[in-house]
């Protein structure tokens, strides 16, 4: 006679079967979020040569959008960097049998970690306000 699995079961035996599809994704997206922001940070680099260019892209560079997106580019370098590194010790065989576990630790786990640190003093210095009275003057 056979029984079924009860749920519990099941759920301890898939519930890390897709971590090495979803390491997959998040390195290919992280990956060309990286190489967009590298065009678009040449080329607003290849823009400043001029100076009042340069000054309204100071006062764009501290408008909150484009703190929100410096965090968000935090994000993703952390994200692909961590994979990066659990792919690499994947590929030479160090930890092949947990590499899913490595993945929620080291890439989800320790990248949350070093996230939050990095972020809080990035969210702290946005100025909400756009009054060129309350915005910090540049050196």
């Amino acid at each position: 006679m056979t029984s079924l699995a009860t749920p519990i079961q099941l759920i301890k035996k898939y519930r890390w079967k897709y971590a090495g599809m979803l390491g997959f994704w998040i390195q290919r997206l992280t990956g060309v979020g990286l190489l967009a922001y590298l065009f678009l940070h040449v080329h607003t680099i290849n823009l400043l040569r001029q100076r009042d260019r340069f000054d309204e892209a100071l006062g764009q560079f501290r408008s909150p959008m484009f703190k929100l997106a410096e965090i968000a580019l935090l994000g993703c370098v952390i994200l692909h960097a961590l994979n990066g590194i659990r792919l690499t010790m994947v590929d030479a065989g160090v930890g092949l049998p947990k590499q899913r576990q490595m993945f929620w630790w080291l890439a989800i786990g320790l990248g949350a970690v070093l996230f939050i640190a990095g972020s809080v003093p990035m969210f702290t210095h946005i100025h909400w306000s756009q009054d060129p009275a309350v915005l910090p003057r540049a050196m």
